[in-house]
């Protein structure tokens, strides 16, 4: 007897044993089923926004520029799983031998406004992307819970970080080929897009020196025969149209102003640092916006020795006065007062050949400081 529950007790450890092996194989294979479930659920939900996004922006719902969907794998893969960070989001990654740049955001804050923004940056960077001043995006992936870009990569740097060291005429050629991006959104879509984040953050400058704009997930369309659009407030602070923040209504001009505040720092060579207000600090005059600090600085004669970068002050004094004008224009507060963007480009190939007109600023622009 005592032999029979022997040989049954073997009989169980054993059954036990194999089961134990076989367990984690079973979990394995369900968290397989699970991982693949999600990415085709995300590839259904995200491809459904894709479609929709670009049925709305684009004639005929084709990109000009041609792209590609990526797998989640290739995209783990080719950035050795998000291993190399080269900015906010951004990865470096290799794909059959060829360099590319991955942008993915994490996290679960503000999940369906990220989700619709990042939407709508595929779109109209497949639009942009034969712009020799945009940043050339090849594809996506939309197995993850929130879309991955991939672009063509290129050693760059941002903008704000080597500006002191440029010299006049390339500022000069920044100014008027960043121009010429935002005059394309404004003019040569079905309806005009405003892009509402122009700064130098969304800038960069290739190995080459050829100057991108890249980023555009906070672009919003007018809608048919409208010239103002209403909208939650999004940006970056030190940029963002007055009009704009006061009201929740965002047009053409709200680009202007940003256009304004980024040629303001392409003069001074000064990445504009603000606090949550929106105000730059100066040592002269404290906290004070700065299209307003630069309004005071001509009003006091100090421009030469508190606003104009000295590493451009040797240069033809009479472009750089154009173009503090045409800055000073652009970020009027009020947008009526402040040029349209296709002559706001005009302008600035005149100062660079020299032709303008107005050498100082007007007094319309310097009488709405305060």
């Amino acid at each position: 007897l005592s032999q029979f529950f022997f040989k049954i007790f073997i009989l169980f450890i054993s059954m036990n044993i194999n089961l134990g092996k076989k367990l984690p194989s079973f979990l394995q294979k369900n968290e397989k089923k699970k991982e693949e479930k999600e990415k085709y659920q995300n590839y259904l939900t995200n491809g459904s926004s894709l479609l929709e996004e670009q049925l709305s922006f684009c004639k005929n719902g084709h990109h000009k520029v041609p792209i590609r969907s990526f797998t989640a794998e290739e995209i783990i893969n080719s950035t050795n799983g998000f291993q190399e960070n080269v900015g906010p989001y951004l990865y470096k990654g290799n794909f059959n031998k060829k360099k590319v740049l991955v942008k993915k955001y994490d996290g679960k804050k503000n999940m369906k406004r990220q989700h619709d923004h990042v939407i709508r940056d595929i779109v109209i960077s497949s639009e942009m992307s034969y712009h020799k001043n945009v940043l050339k995006i090849i594809g996506y992936c939309l197995e993850f819970e929130r879309v991955a870009l991939i672009y063509e990569y290129s050693q760059f740097d941002y903008l704000f970080n080597c500006i002191q060291f440029l010299t006049w005429e390339k500022r000069m050629k920044i100014a008027i080929d960043i121009a010429s991006v935002i005059l394309y959104l404004h003019i040569e879509f079905p309806r005009p897009i405003i892009h509402r984040n122009l700064t130098s953050h969304n800038v960069i400058l290739d190995q080459n020196g050829v100057v991108k704009l890249y980023n555009f997930e906070c672009c919003i369309p007018l809608p048919i025969g409208k010239v103002q659009v209403q909208d939650d407030l999004i940006g970056t602070i030190g940029y963002l149209d007055p009009e704009y923040v006061w009201s929740s209504k965002v047009t053409l001009k709200s680009d202007v102003f940003s256009f304004g505040l980024f040629l303001l720092m392409l003069l001074s060579g000064r990445e504009i640092k603000v606090n949550h207000e929106g105000k730059y600090y100066s040592e002269d005059y404290g906290l004070i916006s700065l299209e307003n600090y630069a309004k005071i600085c001509v009003k006091n004669n100090k421009l030469k020795d508190n606003f104009i970068d000295s590493k451009i002050l040797k240069d033809e004094q009479k472009k750089l006065k154009g173009f503090l004008n045409l800055a000073l224009r652009c970020a009027q507060k009020i947008g009526e007062n402040r040029p349209n963007m296709i002559d706001v480009a005009k302008e600035l190939q005149r100062i660079k050949k020299g032709e303008m007109q107005e050498l100082l600023p007007t007094m319309e622009c310097l009488i709405d400081w305060n």
